[in-house]
C-alpha cells in the first residue's frame, strides 16, 4: 500500500510539474535555460531542508553519482522544457513513452541485459506508435518536437540508470539521506549556473550590440533582463521548491518501496492525469488548452498499449530480474 501511494504521487506531482512549466513559459515568457537554473537550485534548497545524517564513505561515494545525476536532471529538464514552445504536456507526456525503449537499449549497452522475447512487442508498439504520433504533427515542429524530447528523454533514462546503480551499491540509504546528496549537487549546480549566466550578461551589456565574431554565441545566452526577471524567479523558485523537490523525494521513495511493474501500471495514466492539469490551467490561460483530435487519442493509445503489453506479457524471468531504469520520467 505504501509503495502504491508513492507511485500514485510520483506520476501526479510529474504531470503537475510538467503543466506548471509549460504554463510559465507560455504565461510569462521566460528565459528557459535562467528557469531550468532556478528550477534546480530551489529544489536543492528545498531537498537540503529534508536532509537526514549521511556517513562520510557513504556521502563521498554518494555525491560522485549525484553530479552525473544533477547534470542529467538539468539536461532533461532544459530540453523537456524546450518541448513545451512546439507540443502540449499532454502530447509529451504521451510522447515520453520513448524513454521505456530507450532504458531498455542502455540496459543492454551498460549492464548486457537483453529484453525478454515478450517485451520485444512492446517495444515495436511504442516505437511504431512514437513514430506515428511523431508525423502526424505539423512539418514546421515535427524536427524540433523530436529532438528535443529525445535529448530529454535519454537524459531521464541515464538519470535512473544512476538511481538503480546508487540504490544497488548503498541498500541501506534512506529516502532523506538521497535527497540531501541530490540537494546538495543540485543547489551548487543551480547557483553555479545562475553566477554563470548572469556573469555573461553582464559581459553582454558591457560589450553591447557590435559583439566580435568571436563572441557571437552570446546572442544565444540571456541577458540582465532575462536572469533577473521577477516572473522568472518567482515561478521558477516556487515551482522547483515545492514541486520539483517533491517529485526527487517521491522519485526515490518510489524506487525503494515498489516494484517495476507497480509503478509502470501507475505510469500508464500519467497522460490522463497531465490533460486534466493542463485542461484546468486552460481555465486561466487559454494558450494551455490541449487541442487534442481523434488521431491523437488513437496513437496515444496505441504507444500506451505498448506499455501495458511490456507489463503483461509472460516472462521466463522472476520479477526481482527485471530492471528498474523502466521508472522514468
Amino acid at each position: 500500500m505504501k509503495g502504491s501511494a508513492y507511485a500514485l504521487g510520483t506520476v501526479i506531482i510529474w504531470s503537475l510539474l510538467g503543466v506548471v512549466n509549460r504554463y510559465c513559459i507560455l504565461k510569462f515568457d521566460v528565459n528557459i535555460i535562467v528557469f531550468t537554473s532556478f528550477l534546480v537550485f530551489s529544489a536543492g534548497v528545498a531537498l537540503l531542508l529534508i536532509r537526514q545524517q549521511v556517513a562520510p564513505e557513504s556521502w563521498k561515494s554518494g555525491v560522485r553519482y549525484s553530479w552525473l545525476y544533477t547534470i542529467m536532471q538539468i539536461t532533461k529538464s532544459f530540453f523537456m522544457i524546450s518541448t513545451y514552445l512546439y507540443i502540449t504536456t499532454t502530447e509529451t507526456s504521451i510522447l515520453i513513452n520513448i524513454e521505456v525503449v530507450i532504458s531498455y537499449l542502455l540496459a543492454y549497452l551498460f549492464f548486457k541485459r537483453i529484453p525478454h522475447r515478450g517485451d520485444y512487442w512492446g517495444i515495436l508498439v511504442i516505437s511504431g506508435g512514437f513514430i506515428l504520433f511523431i508525423y502526424s504533427l505539423s512539418p514546421s515542429i515535427r524536427i524540433p518536437a523530436v529532438v528535443l524530447l529525445l535529448i530529454a528523454a535519454t537524459a531521464s533514462c541515464i538519470r535512473s540508470i544512476v538511481v538503480e546503480e546508487t540504490t544497488l551499491k548503498t541498500p541501506d540509504t534512506t529516502v532523506r539521506q538521497k535527497c540531501g546528496i541530490s540537494g546538495f549537487t543540485m543547489f551548487i549546480a543551480g547557483l553555479a549556473l545562475i553566477i554563470f549566466f548572469f556573469f555573461i550578461a553582464i559581459l553582454k551589456f558591457v560589450i553591447g550590440s557590435n559583439l566580435p565574431a568571436i563572441f557571437s554565441f552570446l546572442h544565444y545566452l540571456p541577458t540582465i533582463s532575462d536572469v533577473l526577471n521577477p516572473a522568472t524567479i518567482i515561478s521558477a523558485c516556487i515551482a522547483g521548491f515545492f514541486i520539483n523537490a517533491a517529485s526527487v523525494y517521491f522519485f526515490y521513495a518510489a524506487l525503494k518501496w515498489t516494484k517495476t511493474e507497480t509503478f509502470m501500471a501507475f505510469r500508464v495514466f500519467q497522460p490522463a492525469l497531465t490533460y486534466s492539469f493542463e485542461l484546468f490551467a486552460a481555465g486561466f490561460y487559454t494558450a494551455m488548452k490541449p487541442n487534442l483530435d481523434i488521431k491523437d487519442y488513437l496513437l496515444g493509445g496505441f504507444i500506451l498499449f505498448g506499455s501495458v503489453l511490456i507489463l503483461v506479457m509472460p516472462t521466463k524471468a522472476t520479477i526481482n530480474a527485471r530492471s528498474k531504469s523502466f521508472i522514468t520520467e
